[in-house]
């Protein structure tokens, strides 16, 4: 017989929480969520089981009232000089999901790294909205952030480099050339670059 409970603690990178239902905790695992991301407060239907650790969910389904759903995934890949990439999650069997480099924190999409989205219907497809990385794919967006406020390279791409991703991009010495124009500033400016064969950058 199919309870209902609601979610009174959810970890989406960690994979596990707690449903409370009949005053009772009940333990979630993300397999029984097939690609759906919950939250504190959600509305599940479940099928409780006592197991040898105690009670767990299972035949978990997410009630209609709960709003807007979310859903957890993984970047399965993302080219940087195109802006988009995939990301695979269960509960899209068989195809991936869409995702713009706008969509993204800093537009930055690590390859294997675990996400939460939001999905709007596409012609072609399903198509994330609203990414939020999770895990070490966090933690490295907000180091590259941090890196970025602190000046480490500094914004334009000069000596140091800038950011490798977003819309500032340059290798060591690689002009001040924004990243959607990939002409040296150096050899626009003046006709010739100091760096010659090693400037990444277009002449």
């Amino acid at each position: 017989m199919a309870l209902v409970g609601t979610v009174k603690s959810y970890n989406p990178h960690k994979g596990w929480g707690f449903v409370e239902c009949n005053g009772q905790d009940i333990f979630l695992n993300r397999k029984e969520l097939k690609g759906i991301c919950v939250e504190k407060g959600n509305q599940l239907q479940l099928t409780v089981v006592n197991g040898d650790k105690g009670a767990y969910a299972t035949d978990v389904t997410v009630s209609a009232s709960t709003g807007e759903v979310s859903y957890f995934g993984e970047i399965k890949s993302f080219n940087q000089m195109k802006g988009y990439g995939f990301i695979s999650c269960e509960a899209f069997p068989g195809q991936d999901v869409f995702v713009l480099r706008s969509e993204l924190p800093g537009g930055f999409g690590p390859e294997g790294g675990h996400c939460r989205f939001k999905v709007t219907t596409e012609e072609k497809g399903p198509s994330a909205k609203e990414v939020q990385l999770l895990g070490a794919a966090g933690n490295q967006m907000q180091r590259m952030k941090q890196m970025m406020m602190g000046g480490y390279g500094g914004a334009w791409g000069g000596k140091g480099g800038g950011m490798p991703w977003g819309p500032y991009s340059g290798g060591k010495g690689g002009g001040k050339g924004k990243s959607d124009d990939n002409t040296c500033w150096d050899f626009k400016k003046t006709g010739a670059c100091p760096r010659g064969a090693e400037c990444k950058f277009q002449h």
